[in-house]
């Protein structure tokens, strides 16, 4: 990717390579739907790469319940991986705005999706500091209800949200709560209240433009 980024022309060549048909949002409040995106798209791609590498079947209770909320994760992060970055492009974007002046100014852009999404990764990192994760697609699936459906967030620049049915999968794990409760590592409860943590840390957490960036700006006209 270093390569690539060295020999790189225009920016939307770089966007492109994270996200083929990246849809941004302008007003803030919608930066932060697509920041719980970039989160959600980031845990599914982790989680599928790592079990699809492994060779591992995912089990939940009967076969049609397990094809039916699997099937329906893997059509969401291709919806996602289609219209919203993930986290590498984010890092990226901080580490080349060190050295390189296009990516300082496309940093400036992106600042405020990368400050939201570190709400949240500092979130689950704080959560996760004396235990091991568990159940990435399960919080992905809680999470995006809480925004989706508690929160009434709007979905208008990503219509796919509303074509999942959160209770419906949220029910498949909570029918199972016994199964997993008996497993070592987070519950059920416990993912539900991550979630909440999770979402309502986003939702309270405020952007400031950097003031003496913008004077700058100002000086110059």
């Amino acid at each position: 990717m270093s390569d690539f980024v060295k020999g790189m022309a225009p920016m939307e060549s770089f966007v492109n390579y994270y996200c083929t048909n990246r849809v941004k949002p302008k007003l803030l409040r919608d930066v932060k739907t697509e920041a719980l995106l970039v989160f959600a798209r980031t845990a599914l791609e982790r989680y599928f790469t790592q079990i699809d590498e492994m060779g591992y079947e995912p089990v939940l209770g009967s076969q049609e319940d397990t094809d039916y909320v699997y099937k329906t994760l893997r059509t969401l992060l291709t919806q996602m991986q289609r219209s919203v970055v993930n986290v590498d492009y984010l890092i990226h974007v901080t580490q080349g705005a060190k050295q390189d002046p296009k990516l300082k100014a496309l940093f400036a852009y992106e600042e405020p999706l990368i400050h939201y999404y570190d709400v949240m990764a500092q979130r689950v990192a704080a959560y996760y500091a004396d235990k091991k994760a568990y159940l990435p697609e399960f919080l992905v699936i809680c999470v995006l209800a809480n925004w989706v459906l508690e929160e009434q967030k709007s979905t208008a620049y990503y219509p796919f949200l509303e074509e999942i049915d959160y209770l419906e999968l949220i029910s498949k794990f909570e029918v199972h709560r016994e199964y997993f409760e008996n497993q070592s590592g987070c519950t059920i409860s416990e993912i539900h209240e991550l979630s909440l943590l999770i979402t309502d840390q986003l939702k309270k957490k405020k952007y400031k433009l950097n003031k003496a960036r913008a004077s700058k700006t100002r000086k110059k006209k």
